[in-house]
């Protein structure tokens, strides 16, 4: 409960500033890259060494691609059935199957299911959706906005991106003991995440809705915070998994529209409007609806 005071009242200080606006045009932006550059690094060195390297390692990583293929799927069929344009299927496409894991899932995972959860949290993060927002989401904005895309732009993106060489150094040295004091280190800056991110967000808050398309924002909004932990639920429950890297599964699952995958369609003209309503809407119900989830889980 101490933890989720913490998000909500830095969300709320970011709400704040924002209306205020006494900080700099650019302040979440630097946020957002202290965060990438430096808390989320130090949050991976800080929690993965903690790991057991068993099957249960695997399990996020696997779920994590089976529920954004099936989430994926379901919404396609969904867009072709009600016959929506190229342009609200792109959207949808991309908002629905990758959620906010990263930059919300971690702080609300570590505020809901404590620290033994956040491995797992990481692992479904960095090796399922951040890899898909930069593999399929990339593709798939190209695809529906008319574009192209080079493998090795994918590739550099990946490879560039601090936490996930943060993951990769820590996987080579899993063997190491941390000295002491640099394991105390990364843990006192990984502890910076959840305030500096839940401010960022509160700075970048928008809420817009957009008349002509409250049926693709309802619809959405269902699929991201209700379907998909939903069907994450059933998928685990046929192949009889559970623990905390099952509940870990089913809360990242239930995230918001992650905010990346929303400036991607903005980047790539994908209907800006629709892309920025899913993301707002979307983070501002989560905050109770992923609290839902993890009561229904106890």
């Amino acid at each position: 409960m101490n933890n989720l005071a913490v998000i909500i009242i830095c969300l709320a200080i970011g709400l704040v500033l924002q209306r205020l606006r006494r900080w700099p045009e650019g302040a979440a932006a630097t946020l957002n890259l202290y965060v990438i550059y430096v808390a989320l690094p130090a949050l991976v060195l800080a929690e993965i060494p903690r790991l057991t390297l068993d099957r249960h390692a695997l399990l996020p990583v696997v779920f994590a691609w089976v529920i954004m293929a099936v989430t994926a799927a379901v919404t396609w069929i969904t867009a072709r059935l009600l016959n929506w344009s190229r342009g609200v299927t792109g959207v949808l496409m991309l908002t629905i199957p990758l959620g906010n894991t990263g930059f919300l899932g971690l702080p609300l995972i570590e505020a809901l299911l404590g620290s033994q959860a956040m491995p797992y949290a990481i692992l479904y993060d960095q090796f399922g959706t951040f890899l898909a927002l930069n593999t399929y989401g990339i593709l798939l904005a190209a695809y529906y906005s008319g574009g192209s895309v080079t493998v090795s732009r994918l590739f550099k993106t990946i490879v560039s991106f601090p936490p996930f060489i943060a993951l990769l150094l820590a996987f080579a040295t899993l063997w190491l003991d941390y000295p002491v004091w640099l394991s105390h280190a990364f843990e006192r800056i990984s502890s910076t995440l959840v305030p500096v991110v839940m401010v960022a967000v509160g700075l970048q808050f928008r809420l817009r809705l957009e008349r002509e398309y409250l049926a693709p924002i309802g619809l959405g909004l269902f699929y991201m915070l209700g379907l998909t932990p939903l069907l994450a639920m059933l998928i685990l429950w046929v192949f009889d998994i559970s623990g905390p890297a099952a509940n870990v599964i089913i809360l990242q699952a239930a995230m918001p529209a992650m905010i990346s995958a929303g400036v991607l369609a903005m980047s790539y003209n994908l209907l800006p409007r629709l892309a920025a309503s899913l993301v707002g809407y979307s983070l501002l119900l989560s905050l109770f609806t992923v609290w839902l989830w993890r009561n229904l889980l106890v």
